[in-house]
């Protein structure tokens, strides 16, 4: 498969042109996408089982927002059931995904306990005891290097897990890119692209401030698919496929969202 690589202005058009996505349906874009999250929300709050339905619930959820994408782009009619389409195409690669990102999070929490030791589980239970932001930091100011090593290592572990992990469900559902395979391609495309993604995580982080700023956490509703749109159009950039639609929705400007630019 065939990486692209673009310049630092594309993080922008990834954003512009994920906007332009959502207006082609902004009712649809939007309850879909909070249709879906909220799913993951409540699959999270069941005893036990909870978080790990959530995790396998991810990629599933992820894949069928991606659908409707595309259905956007194409200008074709989405139906709600679209948002199921990862439970009826390659749906035991893309659980297998859902597997993967949760053993990667105990490996990086694995990681952190045997660098940290036990002054860092004396942290995170100062950390769990209170909801005061302040006492993390007095915590964290008056930990040692192997708590600071610790949390680093921690931090650069589920990095490297985002990066390996964010387009992996959308080469497995559109492309039938085995799921290694995916999650190698998804790291080594957005490496490729570290730049234009710098600009739109910072852009990205810009728009949440400014959102999060209406009431009633109006922004955030607004934030999510927008950062789900994005998604797509930076994925449809980096890895374009061979049978690559030629036609884009009508109210998608003449920039074709999966040509380089």
């Amino acid at each position: 498969m065939e990486i692209k690589k673009f310049t630092a202005a594309r993080g922008w058009t990834w954003i512009k042109q994920g906007y332009q996505l959502i207006m082609v349906s902004p009712i649809l874009a939007i309850a879909t996408s909070l249709i879906g999250a909220l799913a993951i929300v409540l699959a999270m709050v069941i005893p036990l089982i909870g978080p790990l339905l959530a995790v396998i619930l991810m990629p599933l959820m992820l894949a069928g927002y991606m659908r409707i994408c595309r259905a956007l782009e194409e200008n074709e009619e989405v139906e709600l059931t679209d948002l199921l389409a990862g439970f009826k195409k390659n749906t035991p690669a893309l659980v297998s995904l859902g597997a993967f990102l949760m053993m990667g999070m105990l490996l990086a929490s694995a990681v952190m306990v045997f660098v940290g030791g036990d002054q860092l589980t004396t942290l995170m239970e100062q950390v769990r005891a209170t909801d005061d932001p302040q006492v993390l930091m007095d915590a964290l100011s008056t930990a040692g290097s192997g708590v600071a090593l610790a949390i680093l290592l921690g931090f650069s572990l589920v990095l490297m897990l985002i990066v390996a992990w964010q387009y992996a469900p959308m080469l497995v559902f559109f492309s039938d890119v085995p799921p290694l395979m995916a999650l190698r391609d998804s790291f080594v495309g957005t490496l490729r692209n570290i730049v234009p993604y710098t600009v739109y995580s910072l852009i990205m982080q810009l728009v949440a401030l400014m959102l999060g700023i209406l009431p009633f956490g109006i922004g955030m509703i607004l934030l999510l698919p927008l950062g789900l749109t994005s998604l797509y159009v930076s994925y449809r950039n980096i890895f374009p496929w061979l049978d690559e639609p030629v036609v884009v929705a009508a109210a998608v400007d003449s920039e074709n969202i999966g040509t380089p630019q």
